[in-house]
């Protein structure tokens, strides 16, 4: 039998090493970023191996989707559409909604209509009112791979849809990889509920293609609520396309429409770029205020600087001004946001004209009329080439087509006198002349557009004449004159400097 010589020997403790800590750390660590990837914990996975939010330049949003399926409410979802295009613009460029709507009545996969517009990323939403209740389903979805990168759906008080807009609006900014300045996240985060019978009545004059009860309905918005900044917004803006070109208006009678309802909306928010807009518009075509008019276009631009339309009117005011490098890389702005609309292409038509720029006008109008129905300014300005080259025989029935597409308005009507009157064929100018002057006594006609049918026939005195009567009456047309073709062969009277001094035109922009 064998002596234990000692007591019970204790078990030995194990000690970790910091090396061996260090290497067990490890182990957990690639453990738990193993279940993250599996999992694509926050989206880990597609981080790592490339599949996380590609860039976003660029986005299309689709003519919101009615749900209800019910044609009453289609005002809403139009009206949506239209809203969040210019909520988004204040963020990233948004695709105008003149060349999204074919999709709505012939969809496309996402990635075709990607290809088509350009676009990094799609904007799908639909939306579902329920008395005074509406509920907004928003997918955002990568274009090139059709990958869903978002979705969310939102179930809110009617009153509070423009505080879901500006939900929506961050949630894409994030998703985009947008920062967003102070002053934009404040805005977003800051607006309050609306009227619900106010905003029911904005969206309905959003919507309507009738112009006058575009009108009735926005006014009735602002009844119903006197403090609705957006209401008074889109008011200024449909005077501002009141006074725009063809036009039956007097512009005295429209122009300080436009300002009084400008100023108002921006007492209320002076972050509303379509009022800053109308201002700049007023101050160009009207009060010939070339510094404010574009103090007011880069504020316009500064809130929502990918807003088509703003850049389309500055890129009028920068040619006006004889900066046609810059005008033209506006317009080509234009073209890359709304590139299945005729009218930005018919922009740098005219644009073609001011320049003498033959070759661009006929290409940019060729463009223009392949879209679809043919833009009339395009059809205007491919008229000019043809009689500024001395094409007169195709000039002509340019300029008949263009009358019959405007359905008889003065500015076409007074171009096909001007071309009959260089043509030499004096006895048809003086026969719409004479039908000019005619309608002037029970309806406005421009003097603008007499002078340019009395310039055409070689008679300056009563050309000169007429533009100073269209000077008094502030003619929109006027602060164009000095790109008008019409008005060409009256640059060396020295009564055009002349002019061009009343009006205030800086030196350089007299040549």
């Amino acid at each position: 039998m064998t002596q234990q010589t000692g007591g019970a020997r204790e078990p030995k403790r194990r000690v970790f090493s910091p090396r061996a800590a260090l290497v067990l750390a490890g182990v957990l660590i690639v453990a738990a970023l193993g279940i993250a990837i599996a999992l694509d914990v926050g989206g880990v996975r597609d981080r790592l191996f490339g599949g996380g939010t590609p860039p976003i330049h660029r986005m299309a949003i689709l003519t919101v989707e009615n749900l209800s399926k019910d044609p009453a409410q289609a005002y809403l979802a139009q009206g949506l559409t239209n809203l969040l295009i210019l909520d988004m613009n204040r963020i990233i460029p948004v695709i105008a909604a003149s060349s999204v709507a074919k999709y709505k009545q012939a969809p496309k996969p996402i990635p075709d209509i990607g290809r088509e517009l350009n676009v990094d990323a799609i904007l799908q939403c639909g939306v579902l009112r329920s008395g005074d209740r509406v509920r907004l389903t928003a997918t955002l979805t990568h274009a090139p791979t059709n990958r869903r990168l978002w979705e969310q759906t939102y179930d809110r008080d009617l009153r509070d849809l423009r505080k879901l807009r500006d939900e929506v609006t961050l949630a894409v900014a994030r998703q985009a990889g947008v920062r967003l300045t102070g002053q934009q996240e404040t805005l977003l985060a800051s607006r309050g509920p609306v009227n619900p019978a106010a905003q029911d009545a904005l969206m309905r004059g959003m919507w309507g293609g009738n112009p006058a009860k575009t009108e009735e309905s926005i006014k009735q918005a602002i009844q119903l609520d006197p403090t609705y900044a957006e209401a008074y917004d889109f008011l200024a803006q449909t005077y501002s396309m009141r006074a725009m070109y063809p036009t039956r208006v007097a512009p005295k009678v429209i122009y300080p429409k436009v300002e009084e309802t400008a100023r108002k909306a921006i007492s209320l928010d002076p972050s509303l770029p379509l009022s800053h807009r109308a201002l700049a518009t007023v101050a160009l075509e009207y009060d010939w205020n070339f510094a404010e008019a574009e103090k007011e276009f880069k504020v316009a631009l500064q809130i929502a600087p990918n807003g088509p339309a703003a850049h389309h009117m500055y890129a009028h005011f920068l040619i006006t001004m004889g900066r046609m490098p810059e005008g033209e890389a506006e317009s080509r702005l234009v073209i890359e946001q709304d590139p299945m609309s005729a009218q930005p292409l018919s922009c740098v038509s005219w644009h073609g004209v001011a320049a003498a720029d033959y070759d661009i006008i006929e290409r940019r109008s060729a463009q223009a009329f392949k879209l679809g129905a043919p833009d009339q300014l395009a059809r205007l300005a491919l008229a000019w080439s043809y009689q500024l080259r001395g094409r007169h025989a195709d000039a002509i029935p340019e300029f008949q087509k263009a009358v019959v597409g405007w359905q008889n308005a003065v500015f076409p009507t007074a171009s096909l006198g001007h071309a009959y009157a260089v043509a030499g064929q004096a006895a048809a100018a003086r026969e719409v002349l004479d039908g000019l002057l005619a309608r002037a006594k029970t309806e406005y006609v421009s003097a603008y557009e007499i002078a340019a049918v009395y310039a055409g026939l070689g008679d300056r005195d009563r050309a000169f004449e007429w533009l100073d009567k269209a000077y008094d009456e502030r003619s929109t047309m006027l602060v164009y004159f000095r790109m008008d073709p019409r008005i060409w062969s009256l640059r060396s009277d020295p009564r055009f400097q002349a002019l061009l001094g009343r009006m205030n035109f800086p030196v350089n922009a007299r040549q």
